[in-house]
Order: C-alpha cells, then sequence, then structure tokens
C-alpha cells in the first residue's frame, strides 16, 4: 500500500520504500535529499540562533556535524538554534550536541537515535519536548540544566543513560518512560518530576544524593532491580503508590513531606538511617525479601496498616516520635524493635514468628496487640502503663477486611519469651503464653499484672523412673527457668527444658518465685500464688547453699503436706497415723481386760469413809493375733477419733497405749490441720 503524499514533506520515494517524511525545505526536499549543491547553498544560509525545523528528516552523523557547524558561533565556536525542531526525525549513527545552545524550545518527539546519543554540555533556554522518543543506545545529559519543561513521556532509553548532575528548574515529566539503567545522581529537581508508570528495567538506577524540592511522583513505577536513593533528599511529599521495586535502596534519605508507599511490592526493603519528617505510609506494603528500617527517624504518623513481611523486618534503634498506631502488620518472619524508641502514646500491632523489643524505650503509654508471636522484652523500659495482649480476633485490613496472618495452625496467642533486665512494675500482660518466659533479672516482678487466660508451663506428668527412683510429680504451675535447671540436672525425671540457655541458680528461683507469689496475692488471687509458694519452697529446699537442717525440715515439710498445699498428701499421712495408732493400741495399748474398780468403806464414830480403788491395767498376753478382736478395735478407733481431735478418750490403757495416745494426739491434729490448711489455700477468695 502506496501512502499518500504528506503536506510539507519531503515525500521522497525509491522502490519498495515508503515515502520520505522529512520536513520539505523551501528547495523541494527534505535535508537528506537536497542536491550536493543546495544543501551545500542551505547550510551556507544558517546562522547561529536560527530556527530549524528538520522534522522527519534523517539524519547520518556527518549530515548533523554539518548542521551544526554551519549553526556555530565565529567567537564562541557553539552551535545555536532558536526554535528546534527534530520531531520524528532519525539518527543513524552517533550524535553529539554537547555544544549546541538551544534558544527556544528544542523538540525532539518521536525522534529514532540508533546510536549514541550526547548531549552533555547542551544548553537549553527554554522547553524541552523529548516524548516517545526512541534511544537504542547510550544517552548521555550530564551538567545539563533545564530552565523550561523538560517532557520525556513515553520515551524508550535501551542503552545507558545519565542525567547525572542535572538540574530541573521547572517541572520534569518522566511518566510512562522505559530504563535500561539510567542514572539521576545528585540531579536536582526543583519543580514537581513524575515517573508515573516508568519502568527501569537495568541493574541499578540511582538517584544518589538527588534532591526533590517538590513533589517527587513514581506512583506504579517499576524498578526490576535495586533503585539506588541513597542520600536522597525529598523536600515535599515522596509518592510511590503502587509502585514495585525489587530493592528499594533508600538508606540515609531524608523525607521532608509525606513519603507514600501504600500498595508498593517490595523485594527488599532498605530505609536504614532514613528520616521520615512528617507520614510514613506504607499501608498494604509488601515486602517479599528482608527489610530494615534501621536507625530511622519517624517524626509523622507511621502507618504500617495491612503491610506484609515474606522474611525479617528490622526497626532496630528506630525513633517513632509522634507515631500513635503502628500496624497491624504481619511477618512470616521476625520484626525486630530492638533498641528502637517510643516518644508518645502508641498502639503496636503485629503478628509475626517472632517479636524482639530488647532494650527498647517507651517513653509514654504503650498498647502492644499481638497475634502468635515469640515476643522478647529483655531490658525494655516503660515509663508509664504498657500493656501487652493477645488479640484472639483477626486483625482487620483497612478495607475492613480480615487480615490473613495465618503462619500454621497453631495457636494465636502470643507467647513472651523474656522479660530479664526490665522494670515490669508498669506492666499488664493480657491472655499471655509464658510457658518459655524467662523471668529471673526483672525488676519489681511483684507489681507485674496477669489477667486474662496467662498460661505457664506445667510440672511433668505421670510417673518416671531413674534407676531404681519412682518419682510422680505434683501438679503445678512452674517457670520456665526451673525447667531448664532440672533438665540439666543428671537425672531430670521428665522434666524438659524449652530453650538451651543456662540455667538459673535455686537461690535466684526461690526469689522469682516469691516476687510472682507475692503479685498474685496483691491481686487477691491466693488460690493460683499457692503454685508460685511451692516453687518458692521448692528452690530453697534445693538451694546448696541453705543450711542442712533447713533443707531436711523443708523436706520433711514438703513430705508430709507438700509445703501446706497438698491436702491429700496430709490427709494420707494422717490415715496413715491413725491407722498405725490404732493396730498399736490393740495390740499393746489396750488392757486384756478392762479393771473392775470396787470400793470399800471404814466407820469411825459417826463417820463413814469410802475409799475406791482401781487395779492397774493388766498388759495383754497371748499371741498377737488373739489380741484382735472386734471389741479391742472398736475401743481402739474410739481413741484415736478423739486423738485427731485433741480430746482424751478417758479409758484405761496400758503404759504403752497412753504413750501411743499421747503422741497420736500430738501428731495427728497437725495433719489434720496441715489438710485444713491446704483446702482452705485452694478455696480461699
Amino acid at each position: 500500500m502506496v501512502r499518500p503524499p504528506r503536506r510539507n514533506a519531503c515525500n521522497y520515494t525509491q522502490p519498495d520504500q515508503p515515502a520520505c517524511p522529512g520536513r520539505r525545505l523551501p528547495s523541494g526536499r527534505c535535508l537528506t535529499h537536497l542536491s550536493e549543491p543546495d544543501r551545500l547553498e542551505f547550510l551556507a544560509s544558517l546562522s547561529y540562533g536560527q530556527d530549524i525545523d528538520f522534522s522527519g528528516t534523517t539524519f547520518t552523523s556527518d549530515l548533523l556535524n554539518q548542521v551544526l557547524d554551519s549553526a556555530r558561533d565565529p567567537n564562541t565556536r557553539r552551535a545555536g538554534f532558536g526554535l528546534a525542531k527534530f520531531s520524528g526525525a532519525t539518527f543513524t549513527g552517533p550524535v553529539n550536541f554537547g555544544s549546541v545552545d538551544f534558544l527556544k524550545d528544542a523538540t525532539f518527539l518521536r525522534a529514532h537515535f540508533h546510536d549514541e546519543a550526547l548531549f552533555t554540555g547542551a544548553e537549553f533556554h527554554s522547553n524541552l519536548h523529548f516524548g516517545e522518543a526512541k534511544l537504542e543506545s547510550e544517552c548521555r545529559f550530564e551538567g545539563v540544566r533545564f530552565p523550561g519543561l523538560a517532557v520525556f513521556a513515553n520515551t524508550s532509553f535501551s542503552g545507558a543513560t545519565s542525567f547525572t548532575d542535572c538540574i530541573f528548574s521547572r517541572r520534569a515529566e518522566f511518566r510512562s518512560v522505559t530504563f535500561s539503567s539510567a542514572s539521576f545522581r545528585r540531579v536536582e529537581f526543583r519543580d514537581r518530576c513524575y515517573f508515573t508508570e516508568s519502568m527501569f528495567s537495568g541493574r541499578s538506577s540511582r538517584f544518589t544524593s538527588a534532591q526533590f524540592l517538590r513533589q517527587a511522583d513514581f506512583t506504579s513505577s517499576s524498578f526490576r532491580n535495586t533503585a539506588q536513593f541513597r542520600f536522597a533528599k525529598f523536600n515535599s511529599g515522596a509518592l510511590f503508590t503502587n509502585a514495585s521495586i525489587n530493592v528499594a535502596a533508600f538508606r540515609d534519605v531524608l523525607f521532608g513531606r509525606e513519603a507514600d508507599f501504600s500498595n508498593v511490592t517490595f523485594g527488599r526493603g532498605l530505609f536504614a538511617n532514613a528520616t521520615f519528617s512528617t507520614d510514613a505510609n506504607y499501608n498494604k506494603a509488601r515486602f517479599s525479601g528482608k527489610c530494615s528500617f534501621t536507625d530511622a527517624v519517624f517524626s509523622g504518623a507511621t502507618l504500617f496498616h495491612d503491610t506484609r513481611f515474606s522474611q525479617d523486618a528490622y526497626f532496630v534503634r528506630a525513633k517513632f516520635e509522634q507515631s500513635k498506631r503502628i500496624g497491624p502488620m504481619a511477618s512470616d518472619g521476625a520484626i525486630i524493635f530492638n533498641g528502637a524508641s517510643f516518644e508518645n502514646p502508641v498502639i503496636l500491632e503485629a503478628s509475626a514468628t517472632d517479636l524482639a523489643f530488647q532494650q527498647t524505650d517507651w517513653s509514654s503509654t504503650g498498647v502492644l496487640r499481638i497475634r502468635r508471636a515469640k515476643t522478647d522484652l529483655s531490658g525494655a523500659t516503660f515509663a508509664s502503663a504498657m500493656t501487652v495482649a493477645t488479640n484472639l480476633k483477626p486483625f482487620l485490613s483497612v478495607d475492613g477486611d480480615a487480615i490473613d496472618d495465618s503462619i500454621d495452625s497453631g495457636s494465636v496467642q502470643a507467647k513472651i519469651t523474656s522479660l530479664q533486665g526490665t522494670d515490669v512494675s508498669k506492666l499488664l500482660l493480657v491472655d499471655i503464653d509464658l510457658q518459655e518466659c524467662r523471668f529471673t533479672g526483672s525488676m519489681h516482678l511483684d507489681q507485674i499484672r496477669l489477667e486474662g487466660e496467662c498460661q505457664f508451663s506445667s510440672s511433668p506428668r505421670g510417673i518416671h523412673y531413674a534407676g531404681w527412683r519412682i518419682t510422680r510429680w505434683s501438679q503445678r504451675r512452674v517457670l520456665a527457668e526451673e525447667a531448664e535447671w532440672r533438665s540439666s540436672r543428671p537425672s531430670p525425671r521428665g522434666w524438659n527444658a524449652p530453650s538451651m540457655t543456662a540455667s538459673v541458680a535455686p537461690a535466684a528461683l526461690s526469689a522469682t518465685y516469691r516476687h510472682l507469689r507475692k503479685s498474685f496475692e496483691d491481686s487477691k488471687n491466693e488460690p493460683d500464688a499457692a503454685d508460685f509458694y511451692y516453687g518458692e519452697m521448692e528452690m530453697r529446699r534445693n538451694d546448696g547453699n541453705r543450711p542442712l537442717s533447713e533443707r531436711y525440715l523443708l523436706a520433711l515439710y514438703c513430705l508430709v503436706s507438700g509445703y501446706g498445699l497438698r491436702a491429700v498428701r496430709a490427709l494420707i499421712w494422717l490415715g496413715i497415723t491413725m491407722v498405725a495408732t490404732l493396730a498399736t493400741l490393740v495390740l499393746w495399748g489396750l488392757p486384756s481386760h478392762a479393771p473392775t474398780a470396787f470400793s470399800s468403806g471404814v466407820i469411825r464414830g459417826n463417820t463413814f469413809q469410802e475409799v475406791t480403788t482401781t487395779p492397774k491395767p493388766v498388759n495383754p498376753t497371748g499371741p498377737l493375733l488373739s489380741r484382735v478382736t472386734p471389741q479391742r478395735i472398736e475401743r481402739g478407733f474410739r481413741i484415736v477419733v478423739n486423738s485427731v481431735v485433741f480430746r482424751s478418750s478417758g479409758q484405761a490403757l496400758t503404759t504403752s497405749g497412753t504413750y501411743i495416745e499421747m503422741s497420736s494426739r500430738l501428731v495427728e491434729p497437725v495433719f489434720l490441720g496441715l489438710a485444713l490448711l491446704a483446702i482452705r489455700g485452694r478455696l480461699k477468695r
């Protein structure tokens, strides 16, 4: 199909070739197809600052150099054009506009550069229109100043492109541009710049030390490899909404106004030492690789609503100055806030495998709502009331839908693994799993508050064997440190340590149990405080630094009543004592027959004096089995029951029986009292 001739076009034709689209000169042809005499005549007519129109013209390197040489100022040796139109022009070889002054608008719309294009050293005095151009090789604008509009929309840069040290005084348009390798190092954008829907496909796209004085818009842009913005300064808004960035390198970046990274898909995110002067918006952002906000400063709102990290996220030593709410965020790995500081009242919501808040500083009230995570609060400082709670219901997204934070099918209950070195006087724990928590070394532990379903580890169940020793542990709440200590002993007998940290000595554990017991007692929860009293006594009994006599006394106390907390144990010993008392009474304590008292009297004058004599009880004789009769058992049982309630039976007993009764009246009420004390401890409000 033959295209119709274009108006004002050269329309020079060759067989099987389309008509030439070059701008027709007064001689009737475009510059490329002019005859040699006409071309020389036209070039001789050019002068510095003259308007030119080479739209659609095809330039070789030599032809372009001839044009530039014809338009040079003889004094400065720089070429100069007034209104310069190169729209649709084709440059078949390397071109160099480095010594050209564009005094008016320069237009390269839909221009096609087949080889290197150098504009370094060029001076633009007005607007530059480079839209829809195609550059197949290297392109350089290094050090160029753009005083007017700079429009590169829909341009394709297939080779290395450099705008290093350029200054854009007015709006810079890079919408829907395709870059292979781009460098904007030390560029200064004094007005708004737009990189919306642009694609950076090279190994690295460098904006190092760039300055954006007005809004920078990278909405829906795509960086297939590294987006290097280190030391960049965004004095106004930075918009990256819906962008895709494989490696976001924003170390040491200053965001003077809002930084909007909402709905951005990141590979790795590197924001170490970044400063967010106002709001930082990462709502619905997705990080598939590791993310670092180490030493970042957040001076405004910190928005991480429905943000998802597929790997570890680091907020180490980050500073949150005005943040009121952080999250809810979710991570398949760990979220680490070690050394971070929170200067305002803040609510932080997160779901992760691990959360670390070591050495964090909370200058005001805080609420930490967690799902699933193992949380380390060792060394944290709480200046005001702090609440750590399990968020049993799923977090909600910005749209009100439940956030899918499922990592496995396990419990959503949050765990705290350490409170060592933490002042917990202002700490409230709600529905927290404390089975692996290390309390030893925390301060003011007696003032910690626990509400809801806070779970502790428990002693081993069942019967355990260690050689000839058979052990059945009393069921109670225990601390992770005790489990570790018992597991480290030669015969653990059923104890399994939750972690491999060094065990804590019984002396320190005794104090830890005592402080926790006091915390429960101050909360009017004496039944649950009993378990911690039991643990305290157990650690005192196993403390090798205590006197041996005290340890034996505690061992006896544990044996007979479980430190006054095991009613069944005391009742068993009471039953054993009663049976032993009954048996000894039947066999040796009761006389062979009840002695019969008789009376006699003497009459002296008008006086009668009566004397009653009771024979001494006779010890039973004969075989022991012959002494076991129902009558003797019944008499012995009455004596035993009276002894339990510290009463004398009043029956005649042998000498042995008298001592047996005295002993039973001393021992049996003690066992009964211990049993009643244990029952009262479990039922007391």
